[in-house]
């Protein structure tokens, strides 16, 4: 198992299979990290036992939905997938894995999220164990480029179980349809493929982007670019994840415009790529590159 888990409440009834459950959610959120052996302790408690730890390890005196305690300490802009010898000092040999931490769960506020937000108690607290995951491997929400690449990461997970938490941000799916959108408009008078692209950007606006062909071959410019161009000009500088979809094919991104995407994102940027009427799937850019050259590496700060 995953996670360790351990009811300081009792156990209701309608939360029977929720160890396996919040299993699946574990390891979903360590294969979209791409780190293996990996676990972490939960524990499920009411808003007395929650508010008390918030008094005693963070000087706060308040309720809140989920703690998070992690094992390791990562360097500025890194996560669990780019420290293996930092997992590594945390291998646990009751456990039987690297141990990543502990996440407390608040039960009360989670049935109380749960009705504000209409679905189960058991989906809430599936994303509850996620955002604890994430926390557990580096990533953090302090500003809104932390909080969009956090939440992707989140729903590439949580939707690889068929969880969604609508209503809150948008969905692969509804990027996806996006792409579908953008994709009605391509000039494709040559290949008569038509390519569409949408990404959305760290503070959650959308741009769509297709491809547009020239008799020049050379000089046509693929969906992903003119959306990047679209972003770029209404000042983005930061991009969350990014949605391609193709006509009659599966439409993975070109070498070049894999390289564009690095310039302003990191290597956890979701890319959902499908083929028009046929779903989609999903990869993270570093997957598709990875070894690409960055602005990091050249000492340049894109967002400045």
């Amino acid at each position: 198992m995953a996670i360790e888990l351990q009811w300081e409440v009792p156990v209701p009834e309608d939360l029977t299979g929720m160890e396996a459950l919040l299993n699946d959610v574990a390891n979903a959120c360590f294969e979209a990290e791409g780190i293996e052996d990996a676990g972490f302790a939960v524990q499920i408690v009411d808003d007395a036992a929650i508010r008390a730890l918030n008094r005693q390890t963070r000087n706060i005196d308040r309720v809140t939905d989920v703690l998070s305690f992690p094992t390791v300490s990562y360097p500025a802009g890194r996560t669990a997938r780019n420290c293996p010898k930092r997992l590594a000092r945390e291998y646990d040999p009751s456990m039987g894995c690297v141990n990543l931490g502990d996440c407390v769960i608040n039960l009360d506020r989670a049935r109380q999220q749960a009705a504000e937000y209409g679905h189960s108690l058991k989906r809430e607290l599936s994303y509850l164990a996620a955002h604890s995951a994430f926390h557990l491997m580096g990533y953090d929400h302090m500003n809104d480029e932390e909080k969009a690449i956090m939440r992707a990461m989140e729903e590439k997970a949580l939707g690889s179980l068929g969880i969604t938490r609508e209503g809150e941000a948008m969905t692969y799916e509804r990027l996806f349809e996006l792409a579908c959108e953008a994709m009605q408009m391509s000039y494709s008078p040559y290949s008569h493929f038509k390519v569409g692209a949408c990404i959305l950007s760290a503070d959650g606006r959308t741009f769509k982007g297709c491809n547009f062909e020239n008799a020049s071959y050379g000089a046509t410019i693929c969906a992903e670019r003119c959306a990047a161009s679209n972003a770029v000009v209404n000042g983005v500088r930061r991009f969350a994840a990014i949605a391609v979809v193709g006509s009659t094919a599966v439409a993975w991104p070109c070498g070049i415009c894999r390289q564009v995407l690095r310039e302003f994102s990191d290597t956890s940027l979701p890319v959902i790529v499908g083929q028009y009427g046929k779903g989609f799937t999903v990869k993270t850019l570093g997957e598709l590159l990875p070894e690409g050259l960055s602005p990091e590496d050249l000492g340049v700060d894109v967002n400045s």
